[in-house]
Formats: structure tokens, C-alpha cells, sequence
């Protein structure tokens, strides 16, 4: 079991006929500065842990959360989990909760759905997009992070009219007829295969041009879509491990790396985002 969960996975949990039990487990102080928490969850301190765990019923779920996901919830899951307790913390925490509710309610949500994107295909563009702005948000100097935001938001716009390698050129003509701007449409159109250059766009089926990056906001894109799909294969616990360990979950998994070059283009963009400079 992952220890674990994001934002969707627990909103979706939520829904479900078997919801987990939500426990906020953020300090006391934090908790004074913002009462207002995930909709259901019973605070907990997280420092008499000892005095709550055993009042969790044995056959329960639970999530637990912190202010952004960090070492507090991180502890309380080590040791629900080590009480036998089925427990996992949400990644970001209510940090993240609180972005994926915006994302949801941002036009370019409503845009998505007018456009016929089903409810599957929005929850992997707000995921998406917090990925993104994750990592745009680690970056010296920072990127655009509305045009990330927007980007990554938008970049599967295209799917409503091709599910192939076609479909960011179909996002791209589609989002023109719609009046979004150029640098939206770069993100839009450059994801697929990530970042194409001339001498090798036909070869995928693309027109003859260069889809090479040309704004650092269209590679974080891109490399945010891969990660989402690294996370929906199962193929990390969280986050930090799909960041972390990247280039050697592609290399392992031909179905996500797609060919040698497209490999080779997604571990330049790693080394050039994640790695300390």
C-alpha cells in the first residue's frame, strides 16, 4: 500500500461508496491561522498522537494532512502505520487540496469542459498543472507561473479531436479558433513527445516543422504531463520519488519513454530542472 495519496485520489476516495476517514493533523498553531480545513476531517494534535490512535477503528482507511505535506503528516502516517493503522498522507496537504479546488473552479477548467473534455481528462489537467507549478515554482528565476498554469491546464485540449500524436497540433488550431494566446498554444502544442525538433517531427506523424522548446514554461509542461502519467501507472509512491528517480522509471517502462530520443530529450529537460546548479 502507498503510503500516499494525492489530492484527486483523496477527492475521488471522498466520493466513493468506501470514503476514508480524513484526519487533520496539522500543529495546533497552524490550525489557529486557518480553521477552515478539507471538508469532513476531524483534527487531531499531532502531538498526542499517543492519546487518539487507538480510538481509529482497526477496519479504517485514513488520510491524513498537514499544511503542505511535509514532516508532520509524513510522521503521524509512520506511526498509524506502524500500529497497523491503513493510513497515508496527502501529498502538498491542504496547501495542495486548496490549489487542486482552485485549478477546478479556473475558467480554463469551464473552457474544457464546454469543449467536451470528460471529468477524467479534467482531473488529469488540474493534476497536471500542480505538478507544473510545482516545479516552475523550484526554478531560479521563476518561470511564468500563470502561463504555466495555463498551459498545463490546457495542454490536452487538443484530445477532443485527436488521440494520437496529432492531438497537440489539434489543440494548438483549436484553441486558436477559441482566442487563446500564442505562448498557451506553444505549451499546447510542443508536449507531445516533448519538444520535437524538425529533423524528427515527420517520423512521429507530425507536420514538417520544429516543435523544439523554445520558453522554459512549454518543458515544464511537458515534463508535469509525464510525471501525472508516472503516478497514474503506479510506478512511484509520491511525487518526490517520480522526480527523483526519473529518468530511470522511463528507461524502464518503454510504453512512457515511447522511443530512444523521445527518452533522451525528457532526461536532458530533468537535468536541466531538477538538478542542483
Amino acid at each position: 500500500m502507498s503510503t500516499t495519496l494525492t489530492p484527486d485520489e483523496l477527492r475521488r476516495e471522498l466520493a466513493s461508496a468506501t470514503p476514508p476517514l480524513v484526519i487533520d493533523v496539522r500543529r495546533a498553531d497552524d490550525r489557529k491561522l486557518r480553521p477552515q480545513g478539507i471538508p469532513g476531517a476531524d483534527w487531531r494534535d499531532p502531538l498526542l498522537l499517543e492519546d487518539w490512535a487507538g480510538g481509529i477503528p482497526a477496519s479504517a482507511e485514513v488520510a491524513v494532512y498537514c499544511v503542505r505535506g511535509g514532516s508532520v503528516s509524513k510522521n503521524v502516517q509512520d506511526q498509524l502505520a506502524r500500529r497497523g493503522v491503513k493510513a497515508r498522507y496527502v501529498e502538498g496537504g491542504l496547501a495542495a487540496w486548496s490549489e487542486g479546488e482552485a485549478l477546478r473552479a479556473d475558467p480554463d477548467a469551464a473552457l474544457l469542459l464546454s469543449q467536451g473534455v470528460p471529468e477524467k481528462g479534467l482531473a488529469h489537467a488540474v493534476l497536471v498543472a500542480q505538478i507544473a507549478l510545482a516545479v516552475a515554482r523550484d526554478q531560479s528565476p521563476q518561470p511564468d507561473l500563470d502561463l504555466v498554469r495555463r498551459g498545463a491546464l490546457l495542454h490536452d485540449l487538443g484530445k477532443v479531436r485527436d488521440m494520437g500524436n496529432l492531438h497537440g497540433v489539434a489543440g494548438a488550431e483549436l484553441g486558436r479558433e477559441l482566442g487563446l494566446p500564442e505562448e498557451v498554444l506553444d505549451c499546447i502544442e510542443k508536449h507531445v513527445r516533448h519538444g520535437v525538433p524538425l529533423e524528427q517531427a515527420e517520423g512521429y506523424g507530425l507536420p514538417r516543422r520544429d516543435f523544439s522548446f523554445t520558453r522554459v514554461e512549454e518543458r515544464i509542461v511537458s515534463y508535469a504531463d509525464k510525471l501525472a502519467d508516472i503516478l497514474a501507472a503506479g510506478l512511484a509512491a509520491g511525487m518526490a520519488e517520480a522526480r527523483e528517480r526519473f529518468p530511470e522509471i522511463l528507461a524502464a517502462n518503454a510504453s512512457l519513454a515511447k522511443d530512444e530520443a523521445t527518452l533522451a530529450r525528457y532526461s536532458d529537460s530533468w537535468k536541466l530542472l531538477e538538478q542542483p546548479r
